[in-house]
């Protein structure tokens, strides 16, 4: 459960940022409950111990102004570092105007209560802050309760201490329990994340993650001014899975992806187009880039060893020029086609095609899968 821990660097800013945005609702809404509590507690003080003043009143209503600050940034940014600061610097603001307008009061019986109270209040914000974060709140307190004392100088320092101590020992590991809890949900959401846009052979994406991204235009300009799209197929695919059987045939769509995904750069999408085809996306990627990176993939699958028998690639290779990109696609498929028809193993380029290339391959403006 506790495996957070162990996290290191982006992975552990990428776990407590998804932790802040799965409990950013239910830690504003604790603050505004808090708030409001603070401001309308000044009246079971006025009925029970028949304690008033406008001083308490005016107090009491300045908790607006963390409200105002809290609410704000909640409007203009999602770092969970931020807002977990902020939440429970509020909480501490409340704290320190119970207090103030303690001072103003002349029974002072029930500060141990309300140290406990503020002590859940906090552990209730930390729901959305990293661990640290909690434990350096939850000592602070300990910092209030001496602050406290040196205004009222209880008569029962070390009870109410003892007190709060054990409580923060309590829900520092209550919000550990917690974020336990929550990691588990996070692995098991990024598990469906990963399924659901992912070729569960191959571990590439499927086509899913292609209308993702391009939403309903089918639009990949937004990707770069330059945007290349390759579709390849391992040749003779059907007889290797006839003489070596579908377990050694999905070895060998696993070699061909990592090939291809070893040769790509980093911004480049590769996406497991269907059967033993692949389609590779180059953002930011001019002709001759194009040439270099499909040159690439071709000759590391002809030269590498995947363990059941050689194999090539054929790439059919189109530029996308805005518009549509499933145009592209089929522009870059009948280019494959042609490479198949003139031998397999090679790379075409659809824009080095002419209409006699075209029909020499049997294409009349239709896409030949």
């Amino acid at each position: 459960m506790r495996s957070f821990l162990k996290l290191e660097g982006q992975a552990k800013k990428d776990f407590y940022q998804a932790k802040y945005e799965y409990y950013r609702h239910f830690n504003l809404g604790t603050l505004f409950i808090s708030a409001i509590m603070f401001f309308v507690l000044l009246v079971p003080f006025w009925q029970v111990y028949e304690q008033f003043s406008w001083q308490f009143l005016a107090i009491r209503c300045l908790v607006v102004i963390p409200l105002a600050v809290v609410f704000l940034a909640y409007r203009k940014t999602r770092n969970y570092k931020l807002m977990s600061v902020l939440s429970l610097l509020m909480v501490h603001a409340m704290i320190w105007g119970n207090i103030w307008s303690a001072t103003y009061m002349t029974d002072h019986s029930y500060v141990n209560e309300g140290f406990l109270i503020m002590n859940v209040v906090l552990m209730l914000v930390s729901f959305s802050a990293p661990p640290f974060y909690t434990m350096v709140a939850q000592l602070g307190l300990i910092g209030n309760i001496l602050l406290a004392n040196q205004l009222f100088h209880f008569a029962k320092l070390d009870v109410i201490l003892s007190f709060n101590v054990k409580a923060i020992v309590l829900l520092c590991l209550v919000n550990l329990i917690i974020t336990g809890f929550y990691y588990d949900h996070y692995i098991t959401q990024k598990k469906l994340e990963f399924a659901l846009f992912h070729d569960p052979l191959t571990r590439v994406f499927n086509r899913r993650q292609l209308h993702k991204i391009m939403g309903e235009g089918h639009d990949l300009s937004f990707m770069s001014d330059n945007v290349v799209i390759l579709i390849m197929d391992v040749d003779h695919f059907k007889q290797v899975n006839d003489t070596y059987g579908h377990d050694e045939g999905d070895r060998i769509l696993q070699f061909a992806a990592d090939c291809i995904r070893h040769c790509l750069r980093g911004p480049d999408l590769l996406i497991r187009w269907g059967g033993e085809e692949f389609v590779a996306i180059l953002s930011d990627c001019q002709r001759d880039q194009a040439s270099v990176v499909a040159e690439r993939i071709r000759r590391s699958v002809e030269m590498s060893v995947n363990g059941v028998c050689k194999i090539t690639l054929s790439l059919g290779v189109a530029i996308y020029e805005g518009g549509d990109c499933f145009e592209t696609i089929k522009k870059a498929d009948q280019a494959l086609f042609v490479a198949k028809h003139n031998g397999r193993n090679q790379v075409v380029y659809y824009e080095s095609l002419d209409q006699e290339a075209l029909e020499a391959a049997g294409i009349n403006g239709q896409t030949n899968a």
